[in-house]
């Protein structure tokens, strides 16, 4: 679920919003390009440190890293039994392999590092200012407007999803391994692109009654700070610097 303004004021939400964005731009790219251990495990303990300035609660910190260690699981019952490079141990009967091992903690590491930086820099605003912002840096403003819908609506069809859930329960339904299952899961899903299908004509229709006109003017205009393009300096060179230096 897409969640934004998660955190109180702090002194990275001073920071301009389109510099935020381009450093998790660039760290994105830095991780795409940096196959070694060390200067990842090191960009994961900086973003860490990053989501502790930028007051992020811990429960939604720990909320996200549980829901990406659900995936990050995925990967390591799978890839350090991939065969190549040397066979380093056995686990009930199945080779452990350096390469897949070494794949695995990097995707994990990576993973987190990005995470925990989203987390820090963009999960933190709030949504109009990540629309302006975007829009600002010239992201394609259909786009801008698809993402704001799913920030505003995606809680709206969850809690939808959870009433119908409910209701069937209270008609005795019981999710099992069995073809009723999914059956009935199939009826949920159906009722569910429903249900989205007929509040996007409402909600379409009720903005053109408010004469919408396809766009979201911008009233606030950002305006770079020299603390600003101190930060986003201070993170490239700390970017450039892990990978030299590790």
């Amino acid at each position: 679920m897409i969640a934004v303004g998660i955190a109180p004021p702090s002194l990275l939400s001073r920071v301009d919003p389109r510099v935020r964005l381009l450093c998790v731009l660039a760290a994105s790219a830095w991780v795409a390009a940096t196959p070694r251990l060390l200067p990842l495990l090191a960009l994961a303990a900086g973003s860490l440190l990053l989501a502790l300035v930028a007051r992020v609660p811990a429960q939604v910190l720990v909320r996200r890293l549980l829901a990406l260690n659900a995936f990050m699981a995925m990967v390591l019952v799978t890839l350090p039994f991939a065969p190549g490079g040397d066979v380093i141990g056995q686990l009930a009967g199945a080779s452990i392999y350096s390469d897949g091992l070494m794949h695995a903690l990097r995707i994990m590491l990576a993973g987190h590092a990005l995470v925990l930086l989203f987390v820090a820099l963009v999960a933190t605003m709030e949504p109009v200012t990540l629309a302006h912002a975007l829009l600002h840096l010239k992201v394609p403003d259909k786009l801008v407007r698809i993402l704001m819908f799913a920030i505003r609506y995606i809680d709206v069809l969850h809690d939808t999803r959870l009433r119908r859930e409910r209701a069937m329960r209270a008609r005795g339904f019981t999710a099992r391994c069995d073809a009723h299952t999914v059956r009935m899961t199939a009826h949920l899903v159906g009722a569910l692109v429903g249900d989205s299908l007929a509040r996007a004509q409402r909600i379409e229709q009720a903005m053109r009654a408010r004469a919408w006109r396809g766009g979201f003017p911008m009233l606030h205009h950002f305006h770079l700070r020299a603390t600003d393009l101190l930060f986003g300096l201070m993170f490239g060179v700390s970017l450039l610097s892990i990978g030299a230096v590790t």
